[in-house]
């Protein structure tokens, strides 16, 4: 027995040394690999346990120097590069044109969309923005088709204009104004009409302020509790969408309403799902009116700050008006706003609401020395590339004369200007935004001159908007 337990002995240290040996192997192989995922993963910093580098990336934007925290990591690590942000420790910021490109446009094939949760909860299970193939490819064409250059001649110009004479008319009778909330208003009584045919603001004040608060959520940092802005945007999209199924049913029990929106041509055309058709219109809200009411109110912000800009943008309109008799615009005089175009383009680099797109490797991908990993998100700052001096010389002056000899290429192929995103995914409504901006800064020029009550300034915490508003104090020019 004796002998027996100690061939047992030998037998048992000869299985744990095997069992030890196997094991050293397996943690080297293990640790190789786990190190050339590690040496091909861009490089980075992971920051603190769950926060990650969210407190960084945040006070970054909030200061006078919102790329502070891009350009520190892109000096150090590249401008690819590792972080943790938002509660996701597998992320990749990536401010290189050439790659950003790249992963746009191979959404659904190496990429798609993955936003944060609390973003996709707000945007619903069949926004855009969270559906994937067929579905998405649909939603897609539906809405670049409403929103077409065509479409905008014959359902939006003439709309647009008498909504702009309207508002204008009260801002002229009230003397002061906050334009950039002003112009929010605008956009929601546009849109509003266009998609539901609600009434004005005024008259349903209740159904516009529950989609402002969903806006300033969508916005926002997310924090859910009892009375926090995400609590109200929350309540905000699910008063939006009982609007929306009232209207559908509406619509259905009195087919014999003529009616000129969008949502009776949805029902005519597609045989979509309630839930569907309520996700869509509030994203085709959002789209068509968040970039834009920023947009024009920070175009004026910075022909105020540019008084070259602001003559050369007035005579350009003051000789359209003249050409045109005073009567309505026409889409010939759209298109022959040479310089206007380019304060638009500006206006879009410095401001554009669209801070950056989320996509998700669907698999391991390799490019050029670095690897993405399946599952890891590339979070594209497209803000970074437009205050990028490397493209922008002196990238925080509002210069428009920059684009004059652009033509197209800014918005088709310039790889580090993309204000509506580019790909599979591009914002639907860009027509229509540059459209509302250009009409809008013809009535305004054409009707006032103003001065600033207040300075003001942007930040880009947690999208760009100006921090007071822009007060301002209105004459009229005739």
């Amino acid at each position: 027995m004796k002998e027996m337990s100690l061939l047992d002995g030998y037998l048992y240290w000869v299985l744990m040394g095997v069992i030890l040996s196997v094991t050293i192997f397996v943690w080297k192989i293990a640790g190789r690999t786990n190190k050339s995922l590690e040496m091909s993963v861009p490089r980075g910093s992971s920051g603190w346990p769950l926060i990650g580098e969210s407190i960084s990336f945040y006070r970054g934007l909030r200061s006078l120097q919102p790329r502070q925290f891009i350009q520190d990591h892109e000096n150090k690590y590249g401008p690819v590069f590792r972080t943790n942000l938002f509660g996701r420790a597998r992320m990749v910021i990536s401010v290189d044109p050439e790659f950003n490109r790249y992963v746009l446009q191979n959404e659904g094939r190496l990429f798609q969309a993955n936003y944060p949760l609390s973003f996709k909860n707000l945007v619903g299970k069949y926004g855009i923005l969270n559906v994937h193939g067929d579905l998405q490819r649909k939603l897609h064409a539906s809405a670049a088709n409403l929103l077409k250059h065509e479409n905008l001649i014959s359902g939006f110009m003439d709309d647009l204009q008498n909504v702009f004479t309207a508002a204008m008319e009260r801002w002229q009778n009230k003397g002061v104004i906050h334009l950039q909330k002003e112009c929010h208003k605008v956009l929601l009584n546009i849109m509003g009409k266009k998609l539901l045919d609600l009434p004005p603001y005024e008259d349903s004040k209740e159904i516009y302020e529950a989609f402002e608060a969903y806006v300033v959520a969508i916005l926002q940092i997310p924090i859910k509790f009892p009375g926090s802005n995400y609590t109200k945007g929350i309540k905000g999209r699910e008063a939006f969408i009982r609007k929306v199924e009232e209207c559908i049913e509406e619509r259905r029990q009195h087919p014999e309403v003529i009616r000129n929106d969008l949502l009776t041509k949805f029902l005519k055309e597609e045989s979509w799902s309630n839930e569907i058709i309520g996700d869509f219109l509030l994203f085709l809200m959002f789209a068509g009116y968040e970039t834009s009411s920023t947009t024009m109110a920070f175009a004026i912000k910075f022909l105020m700050d540019n008084p070259q800009a602001m003559k050369e943008l007035t005579a350009e309109h003051d000789s359209l008006l003249k050409d045109n008799g005073n009567r309505k615009l026409t889409w010939d005089n759209y298109q022959a706003m040479k310089f206007t175009h380019c304060v638009i383009k500006e206006a879009l680099r410095l401001g554009s609401a669209g801070q950056g797109v989320y996509r998700e490797a669907k698999q391991d991908v390799k490019f050029k020395d670095f690897v993405i990993p399946k599952g890891w998100t590339v979070y594209v700052v497209l803000v970074a590339m437009h205050l990028d001096e490397k493209y922008y010389p002196d990238p925080f002056t509002f210069n428009p004369w920059r684009w004059q000899n652009e033509s197209s290429l800014a918005l088709s192929e310039n790889p580090w200007y993309m204000p509506f995103g580019r790909g599979a995914r591009l914002c639907p409504g860009l027509h229509l935004a540059r459209f509302e901006i250009a009409l809008f800064l013809h009535n305004f020029v054409t009707k006032f001159r103003w001065e600033p009550i207040e300075d003001d300034r942007i930040c880009y915490f947690p999208v760009p908007t100006l921090v007071k508003g822009l007060p301002i104090r209105l004459y009229a020019r005739n």
